[in-house]
Formats: structure tokens, C-alpha cells, sequence
């Protein structure tokens, strides 16, 4: 980790954005540096897989594929399988995870609005996109309805994209995006990477 310092191009930082935007998840590995754990359920194998690519093509992590894991959720009898990798560890990634966490929990960066670009909204929408009932809906990981704002205003800021925050019925917050937005979000230059 001492000899991984940077610097990073601007592809690798909007993905990894896009992905801590989602499920994304980043470890501070006390004093060696911060790495990145993406997992997926194997209905989006191919997903991860092209992740995967993307990063080790890059020299971000090791030629190890991606293991195979296993998860049973509490009070649930059933099974849920899936994908993970990590990214090597980087003390350059150091200021991702202090714009992304305060005190070991997730929160909306101050920064977003300056590095939102379209591959990390892309990333985003891939990760933790949906369709429901006709419209585009976006999980996060962030609890509070300050951040989930937040992210409405990046949106709307950044892309022109109108959205808003929608209750679901587990009790967390999510963004929908108005319909004549979709439009908006499908000519969005992106480049094709997966």
C-alpha cells in the first residue's frame, strides 16, 4: 500500500464514486490505506465480472476473480449468493473515505456535486437502479432524508435530472425520477466502459 499513491484518472474515481454512491463500500485499514469491496448477487454476475475487468485492467486489483459467497439473512430461511472482490489498498483513496464517512458510517460528501459525472451516475443507476411501476428509482445507502436531499439537489445541479424522495415500505428513503427525465438520462454522454 505505501507505493499505490496516486494519481488516479478521472474513469476510476466516477466509478468508484458511483459505487459508494450505491453499494459500494470503502475500508479505512488503519494507516496502510483505504480499499473498496464490491459485491453483487449473482443474478448480476456479469456485472461484477465487467467491474472486475475494469479495475484489474487498470492495476487496481490482483488477477484473483472474484470469490463466490454466501448469505443468510436473519430471520429469513433462505440463501442469497453472490460476488465480491476488493480493490488494492491505496493511502491516495484516503480522502474518498473521509468525504464518504464520518465516524465509520456513510454519509453524502460535500464534494459530490463537483466529481458527479455522467459514468458515475451510470454506476449508480447500474448498482442500485430499479424500475418500478414505469419509473426509475435509486437505492442508497445513506439513512437520513438530509442526505437523501442532498443527493436530489446533485442530481437536479448536475444533469438537470427532477427527482424525488419516496418512503419505501421497508421504512427507507429512495429517489424517484420523474418520468420527463428519463428522456434526459438516456442521452446523457457516457462513456461505454462495461
Amino acid at each position: 500500500a505505501i507505493n499505490r499513491i496516486g494519481p488516479h484518472n478521472e474513469d476510476v474515481i466516477a466509478v468508484l464514486i458511483g459505487l459508494l454512491l450505491g453499494d459500494g463500500y470503502a475500508a479505512n485499514r488503519s494507516g496502510e490505506g483505504v480499499r473498496f469491496s464490491i459485491k453483487q448477487s449473482i443474478t448480476h454476475k456479469d456485472y461484477l465480472f465487467s467491474l472486475y475487468e475494469f479495475f484489474l485492467t487498470r492495476g487496481y486489483c490482483s488477477k484473483l476473480e472474484p470469490r463466490k459467497y454466501t448469505r443468510t439473512i436473519k430471520g429469513v430461511d433462505k440463501e442469497y449468493y453472490g460476488y465480491e472482490f476488493n480493490t488494492f489498498t491505496f493511502r491516495s483513496f484516503y480522502w474518498l473515505y473521509s468525504s464518504f464517512y464520518k465516524n465509520g458510517k456513510k454519509i453524502v460528501p460535500q464534494i459530490l456535486e463537483k466529481y458527479m459525472t455522467a459514468l458515475t451516475l451510470a454506476i449508480w443507476i447500474e448498482m442500485n437502479g430499479s424500475w418500478v411501476q414505469g419509473k426509475l428509482v435509486l437505492n442508497t445507502c445513506f439513512s437520513s432524508k438530509k442526505d437523501i436531499e442532498i443527493l436530489v439537489k446533485v442530481l437536479q445541479n448536475s444533469f438537470g435530472i427532477k427527482s424525488y424522495l419516496k418512503m419505501s415500505k421497508k421504512g427507507k428513503y429512495r429517489i424517484e425520477i420523474s418520468s420527463e427525465s428519463i428522456n434526459l438520462i438516456k442521452r446523457l454522454e457516457c462513456p461505454k466502459i462495461f
